[in-house]
């Protein structure tokens, strides 16, 4: 004997989510799963249940609207796949914050980038240093090992929430005198660009996806073993060629999304 799955049948529609208005009756011949994740997603589309909204938990929902928890869960994971959702280990689960789609191929800051979408931008200045360069960073930067670095390192903010730590190590003897600009309201490629003229040839980017350690969970106010997405770049300007600052970015996954558009 096959049980139905009762994602699909033997529910009866509920009258309202707990949240408001009922279901559409337009609705009620769809399975119930995706009755109950189309009527969320369109309470987050329309503004409704707005970003960091907390849902009551899976087995609150099922008592509440007399469905099964298999139901509850079956339209929660969708809309958690779609992005509209996000599960926080030990906390629940949240109405995703809309994502900053960062365009690979563009040769433009993170500031633009989130401005150009409306988005309120912040920065805090955790470290200002001078470091000798290691091996590893006179190979990317094309100085001798030992010569003096900038040390820049910064927690960017989208609306005032954590969404990007970022450490750059910029040579001294291409830009000279950094100290003077105001890093925390002011971004490097803007420094670049406006004072000291650089013009960007090229950038090389390297993106991979890691977890979060305890410091960097805590800084960015995440659990530890939060997917981030990294972002390794290094930015060489016109004339000579020569890289002006090579970066580590740590960005929230749930905040950000790397988009790379190819032509054949």
């Amino acid at each position: 004997m096959v049980t139905p799955d009762p994602a699909l049948v033997g529910d009866h529609p509920p009258a309202a989510l707990g949240l408001g208005s009922p279901l559409p009756s337009s609705d009620l011949d769809k399975p119930l799963y995706l009755q109950i994740r189309e009527y969320l997603a369109e309470r987050i589309f329309s503004g409704e249940l707005t970003p960091d909204t907390r849902l009551s938990s899976e087995r609150e929902l099922s008592r509440e609207l007399e469905i099964s928890r298999m139901t509850v869960r079956r339209a929660i994971t969708e809309l958690v796949n779609e992005g509209l959702l996000t599960r926080r280990h030990g906390s629940g689960t949240y109405v995703a914050r809309p994502r900053v789609s960062y365009e690979a191929r563009e040769l433009v800051s993170y500031t633009q980038a989130m401005r150009s979408r409306g988005i309120a931008v912040g920065s805090q200045l955790l470290e200002f240093s001078q470091v000798p360069a290691s091996r590893r960073l006179a190979e990317q930067l094309q100085v001798e090992v030992g010569r003096p670095l900038y040390h820049v390192a910064r927690l960017r903010l989208a609306n005032r929430v954590p969404s990007i730590l970022e450490r750059s190590f910029l040579p001294c003897e291409r830009t000279p005198h950094l100290e003077e600009y105001d890093l925390e309201r002011t971004s490097i490629h803007d420094v670049l660009t406006s004072g000291y003229g650089v013009r960007v040839r090229r950038v090389a980017q390297i993106i991979e996806a890691v977890t979060a350690s305890d410091t960097i969970a805590e800084q960015l106010r995440v659990d530890e073993g939060f997917p981030l997405l990294m972002v390794t770049r290094t930015i060489h300007r016109e004339g000579d060629g020569k890289p002006v600052v090579y970066s580590r970015d740590l960005l929230r996954s749930d905040y950000a999304r790397i988009h790379l558009e190819l032509e054949g």
